[in-house]
């Protein structure tokens, strides 16, 4: 099978598991706060939230395994792929502790980290804290045998398995939701498929790659330690950062104004959908351009990173907008209007931070598969820590809406230093004109957002049409044609003509 090919199945595979798991996403909660109490709701996203957090434990060494594992594969060196499994392994049983003592400082830390929650729900939300953290801590381990088929390329079985526990476990949900299923009863639902997944990855690496790579005690080495250290570092540097700039939101909003934590967490979910939509499509660039890089120039790397941000800000811009415009009627229409009512103006805010942050998202791909990202890394620190700390200030005068306003202004700050600095200090690699990358590749694409500021004079936030339909209409095409027209390049035009032309033959040929 060729390497491209390889590729593109990665690509579908990762493709499939993130647009499953975000129609998930948007059934779930319709049922759940129907049948909740916003401060119960707020619970409940603070159970998964906190739970999350121990993923950030595996400090990139699904990365490592994937890539160390490909490389000793590719030479035939199957001792050194055993080392780095079972390497990996022992270090993630040590996070796993870690971790799993973490949440029970959390669980026993409740009442002063959620000050302002009901009583009545302290015990279930330290109840679903345990269940759910102490069950993604002890999957973190087993997620070394999942890593193994990446670095093998094969993506059939992880990919199954992947999407058959989301199905199952939220129709359990469903299903337990429906009966009128309690907080506590619901963590054990996810607790529970969190253990079968882990057993299922280690059954799945024993029965299809167990001899292609072995785990063994003794294959346990320091030297093997200390190479996935160095490569990790680095990435363990970019997940803290990224933890801080968005895993942290719905803790400070639950310390600081809890009666709007469940309101935060609905208007989440969609800007997520956004993220998810860019990052599955973008996402391929890692392996391309990795692939790429010995055969291209550095200024022919840049070129490719003006265009791909061009695309990035377009299509950002389109999924983006909608939601931006529609949030009350989409939001009612998702959750109902007390809900709609509540999170609309977080849901707008968010949109705008975490579309601004898109903006950087191919150069960030870039030096990542270069190997270049420890000089792209302060970016993404002093966004971490511009973001934390004036949530932390904003939420405490003017509620959760402040920590909304922080992740807008850290994407600001994110994307300035990576044009000020970044692009500069990775310029031996990637040579970009900042001049082209700020014109062709930002302001260009984002002229599209002007029918939308002029729309807002005729803008109806809490009804179910914004706005006229005779202005909608000539918003929607006035959009789509300085998109078109503007947003991209003859060049960019002709080659999607070509596309499609091929695309149609095709598909005509085959009928």
């Amino acid at each position: 099978m060729s390497h491209t090919r390889k590729v593109l199945q990665g690509s579908a595979s990762n493709i499939a598991k993130v647009v499953l798991g975000t129609l998930i996403a948007l059934v779930l909660p319709p049922l759940l706060v129907h049948r909740m109490e916003p401060a119960e709701y707020g619970a409940w996203v603070l159970i998964l939230q906190i739970a999350a957090y121990v993923n950030l434990l595996d400090v990139g060494l699904q990365t490592g395994i994937g890539k160390f594992v490909a490389q000793y594969d590719a030479a035939g060196d199957s001792r050194s792929s055993s080392r780095i499994l079972s390497t990996s392994l022992a270090i993630l049983s040590v996070s796993a502790l870690i971790g799993a003592l973490a949440i029970a400082l959390i669980a026993w830390r409740v009442p002063q980290l959620f000050n302002q929650m009901p009583a009545a729900l302290v015990g279930d939300l330290r109840e679903g804290i345990l269940l759910v953290g102490w069950s993604v801590a002890l999957a973190l381990p087993f997620s070394a045998f999942l890593a193994t088929f990446t670095g093998l390329q094969k993506y059939g079985f992880p990919t199954l398995l992947a999407m058959g526990s989301r199905l199952l476990s939220a129709a359990a949900l469903i299903a337990l939701i429906l009966r009128g299923g309690t907080l506590v009863q619901l963590a054990m639902v996810i607790a529970g498929f969190n253990v079968a997944t882990a057993l299922g990855q280690y059954v799945g690496w024993k029965t299809y790659i167990g001899k292609r790579v072995v785990f063994s005690i003794r294959a346990i080495g320091r030297d093997c330690a200390v190479q996935l250290a160095k490569y990790c570092s680095t990435i363990s540097v970019w997940t803290v950062a990224l933890l801080l700039v968005s895993g942290l939101d719905m803790v400070i909003v639950g310390h600081f104004d809890y009666k709007n934590t469940g309101y935060y967490g609905i208007a989440v979910s969609p800007t997520n959908f956004m993220v998810v939509i860019i990052s599955g499509l973008f996402g391929p660039l890692v392996p391309a351009l990795s692939a790429l890089q010995t055969e291209r120039t550095p200024r022919q790397l840049g070129e490719l990173v003006i265009r791909t941000t061009r695309y990035c800000a377009l299509l950002t811009c389109l999924v983006g907008l909608p939601l931006l415009v529609g949030a009350y009627p989409l939001l009612r229409l998702w959750v109902g209007s007390t809900y709609a009512t509540q999170s609309v103006r977080y849901l707008q805010v968010l949109v705008v931070g975490n579309a601004i942050r898109q903006l950087g998202y191919p150069y960030s791909l870039t030096v990542l598969a270069t190997g270049k990202q420890h000089l792209a890394t302060l970016a993404g620190v002093i966004e971490a820590l511009v973001n934390v700390t004036l949530s932390i200030y904003l939420v405490q005068h003017i509620g959760a809406i402040g920590v909304a306003i922080g992740t807008v202004v850290g994407a600001c700050v994110s994307v300035g230093l990576h044009i000020l600095l970044s692009i500069r200090l990775t310029s031996a690699t990637v040579a970009i004109s900042r001049r082209r990358f700020i014109w062709d590749g930002l302001l260009r694409p984002l002229l599209c957002v002007v029918p939308t500021v002029l729309l807002f004079p005729e803008w109806r936030h809490f009804e179910l049409i914004p706005s006229a339909l005779y202005w909608l209409a000539a918003w929607v095409v006035s959009t789509i044609s300085i998109a078109w027209l503007t947003g991209l390049t003859h060049g960019d035009r002709e080659s999607l003509k070509q596309m499609f032309s091929r695309s149609f033959h095709l598909a005509k040929a085959s009928v």
